[in-house]
């Protein structure tokens, strides 16, 4: 009988072990980005960078050497330069939370495993390599995407004129899904999607690629009005988020909350507390004898 009363009190405090709120829920949270500036330094001849977003005398540059040791996935790069320089050819094995074309004198090259975003800012020039999932050219930029695109949006000028697009792009690898838009109420020019490798050619803000190698109709919503061959569901997903999936780096696998291990975490907590009700009971029980 005594057994019995303490398996129940064991239990039971096991029990409330695990109601505890809070228990076993553990955040991994992703470290914060970092934003590295990069410039062409006269003095030294050769390009430098700063841990900042803009060029500033207040930080202490370092040569590029230290910045691909030092970068992590989801960081983020600002190419800001206005002087004549050697050209530029970054490379990094990670992939770059965002890409940003500031200011460039002739056409630097970055390498990364992928790109959450790229932008090209209007005036600049610039080459991609590595699939990027949401590219921004703005004005009369030239920018050259030698890998695929998930998904690229070519903004116009701030001026007054009709037609404000005079971009000149390029694309390598596929575009899935194009979008010309005003910069001055983000009203859309035109759209199109599904760009085959190697086809995307746009010169002064006009598409130049041929009709037959690109679709106006988006493939969710040509999927829908198309008659299902089997009984099988149609899939009609757009292929945005298979490219997307595609580029994820490995750190998009981690597990940011602490679900996996919840588990660990309540059965060790249960048993701290069983242990700590069992050493509770037995001295009551010597104090009771």
């Amino acid at each position: 009988m005594k057994r019995l009363k303490k398996f129940v009190t064991l239990f039971t405090l096991a029990a409330v072990c695990f109601a505890i709120p809070g228990l076993g829920k553990i955040t991994v949270k992703a470290a914060e980005p970092t934003t590295y500036v990069l410039n062409y330094s006269d003095s030294s001849s050769e390009w430098r960078y700063k841990e900042a977003s803009s060029w500033s005398a207040e930080v202490q540059d370092r040569e590029l050497y230290y910045l691909q040791q030092n970068i992590k996935d989801g960081d983020y790069i600002v190419i800001d330069n206005d002087v004549e320089n050697n050209a530029l050819a970054l490379k990094v094995s990670v992939r770059l939370g965002n890409l940003t074309f500031k200011n460039t004198v002739g056409v630097p090259v970055v390498y990364a495993n992928g790109y959450d975003s790229v932008y090209f800012l209007s005036g600049t020039s610039g080459a991609v390599n590595g699939d990027v999932s949401h590219a921004y050219v703005y004005g009369d930029a030239k920018a050259n995407f030698n890998s695929n695109v998930d998904t690229l949006e070519m903004i116009g000028l701030t001026d007054d004129k009709s037609n404000n697009l005079h971009a000149t792009i390029n694309g390598v690898g596929t575009v899935n899904h194009l979008i010309a838009k005003d910069n001055r109420d983000q009203s859309v020019f035109y759209e199109a999607y599904s760009f085959a490798a190697g086809k995307l050619a746009i010169e002064d803000g006009s598409l130049k690629t041929e009709a037959k190698y690109y679709s106006t109709t988006a493939p969710a919503a040509a999927a829908e009005a198309a008659p299902a061959a089997t009984e099988q569901p149609t899939q009609t997903t757009a292929p945005a988020q298979a490219t997307q999936n595609s580029t994820s780096s490995e750190y998009d696998n981690v597990p940011k909350t602490g679900e996996n291990s919840a588990m660990f975490w309540l059965l060790g907590a249960a048993v701290v507390c069983m242990a700590g009700g069992y050493t509770v009971r037995r001295k009551n029980v010597q104090e009771a004898e």
